[in-house]
């Protein structure tokens, strides 16, 4: 009997340790799918061609007196095509008389330069960014890379 050893245990000591060992499984678990790399799945017409855009009209809203207004922008494959407002009526043309005008310039600009990276101008800097932030989100809505976001590829 020189060679036995009893060992004593007891219960919460083995649950502590299963415990902790099924913590410790999960974080490794966890970080493993955190940093592993993913593959970038494409998809849509415009995937992997180098487009900048999926064509289309993307439209996005603008609120005046709580009524929306929309501004749609339509893009090709690599430049923006048209934009204009949808929706505008009379009282809001008459309550906002300068929103259509500064539309109007916006439109020319962002068709000219291809950006909304524009200064609004100084007669009208709040109607003009208000137009450009709009337009901004119509285009966010378009390119290429927000729909592979958007698929949860990233």
């Amino acid at each position: 009997m020189a060679g036995t050893r009893i060992f004593v245990l007891q219960m919460k000591d083995i649950i502590k340790t299963a415990v902790f060992a099924i913590l410790g499984l999960a974080l490794i678990l966890l970080l493993v799918y955190l940093f592993v790399p993913k593959k970038q799945v494409q998809e849509g017409p415009a995937a992997g061609s180098g487009a900048t855009y999926i064509p289309g009209t993307y439209s996005a809203e603008i609120y005046l007196n709580n009524s929306p207004i929309e501004v749609d922008v339509t893009v090709s494959d690599e430049e923006i095509l048209m934009v204009e407002l949808d929706g505008l009526d009379e009282t809001q043309e008459a309550f906002f008389p300068l929103f259509e005008p500064v539309m109007d310039d916006i439109s020319k600009e962002i068709l000219e330069y291809q950006t909304t990276q524009l200064m609004p101008s100084t007669e009208s800097p709040v109607t003009g960014q208000m137009i450009l932030d709009a337009v901004e989100t119509a285009l966010d809505k378009a390119r290429v890379d927000h729909k592979i976001q958007t698929a949860g590829i990233w």
